[in-house]
């Protein structure tokens, strides 16, 4: 398509009965057995359970390789939140959306990222997760809603992916960013009351997912994940908060074969008993050693793999 119209795109959205009867029905077997988080010790990285056997290095590096081949930004560098998070939950209940507020929020503080602790609001979030059963109207509503910051840093083909899939999933997920200095603050001003517009940003433009400057690294400035529930088949709420933390907490690339490395990215390609119960071992060790490396070294991944043997070996 040539141009990409709203109004042509758009979709007649199911009825809002049958909209909400299915997202409570979601919401309702989701919440079986998962409870809002006492506190965030049990999300932080712990020790491998007993018996587990040393993770080979090559095996380990080979994971961070592969789900880190994002070329939405920097090829080099992996884009992670330098900027506090501020999460907004849109598509359940008031008990379920403060569920998964409050498991993003845990896993990550645990992963080293900053959360904002007050003034957070809905029209602030730059962290957002849409639960809907019509994920192309909600993309679509959501390009609308957002369409100079899609527009300004992505390419067509990039959009079109986004709002229209050629094999849609149970998630989609889009990333915003900024220039990080090496200090770790952004190189460009940020407007509070809309994290979605960076201003001035049009001085820092990404090149095809080349360097952006010698001086900075990508920042994640705003982040949205759309949960199709048509498509979520029996994920719990918490399975499905923990992989909405995973990819929303770093740009991370879509379709990496991760074979039988136990990782919530297999929640939707894995099956029974290898069916991750949520955040694993592997996951913690991954985001915390992103958000605790050199964003701007030149062996940023073997870093990560090898801060993530250390701590998976028991």
């Amino acid at each position: 398509m040539n141009a990409l119209s709203t109004r042509s795109l758009s979709r007649p959205p199911c009825s809002a009965a049958a909209w909400v009867a299915a997202l409570l029905l979601l919401a309702a077997a989701a919440s079986t057995g998962a409870q809002v988080p006492a506190s965030s010790s049990s999300a932080c990285p712990v020790a491998p359970p007993a018996g587990t056997s040393a993770q080979a290095p090559q095996q380990v590096s080979a994971f961070v390789h592969d789900i880190t081949q994002s070329t939405r930004f920097d090829r080099q560098s992996v884009a992670r939140w330098h900027v506090p998070l501020c999460f907004g939950v849109q598509g359940l209940p008031e008990n379920e959306t403060g569920f998964v507020a409050a498991r993003l929020s845990q896993v990550a503080r645990c992963a080293g990222a900053q959360v904002r602790s007050a003034g957070c609001s809905e029209d602030r979030a730059n962290f957002r997760v849409v639960f809907s059963l019509n994920a192309d109207q909600a993309a679509k509503d959501e390009y609308a809603r957002h369409r100079r910051m899609f527009d300004r840093g992505a390419s067509r083909a990039q959009i079109e992916r986004f709002l229209d899939p050629p094999s849609p999933a149970a998630v989609r997920v889009w990333h915003d960013a900024m220039p990080i200095g090496k200090d770790g603050f952004p190189l460009i001003p940020i407007d509070p009351t809309s994290p979605v517009e960076p201003m001035a940003y049009q001085n820092f433009q990404y090149d095809g997912g080349s360097r952006l400057t010698a001086e900075a690294i990508p920042g994640l400035s705003f982040t949205l994940i759309i949960i199709d529930g048509t498509r979520a088949g029996g994920a719990s709420l918490g399975q499905l908060a923990d992989y909405a933390a995973m990819v929303g907490l770093a740009d991370l690339g879509f379709g990496a074969n991760v074979g039988e490395v136990p990782t919530i990215l297999r929640l939707f390609s894995a099956s029974g008993p290898a069916q991750p119960a949520g955040l694993t071992p592997w996951d913690q060790a991954f985001l915390g050693a992103l958000y605790h490396a050199d964003q701007s070294a030149s062996n940023l991944r073997t870093q990560i793999a090898g801060a993530m043997v250390r701590n998976l070996t028991p």
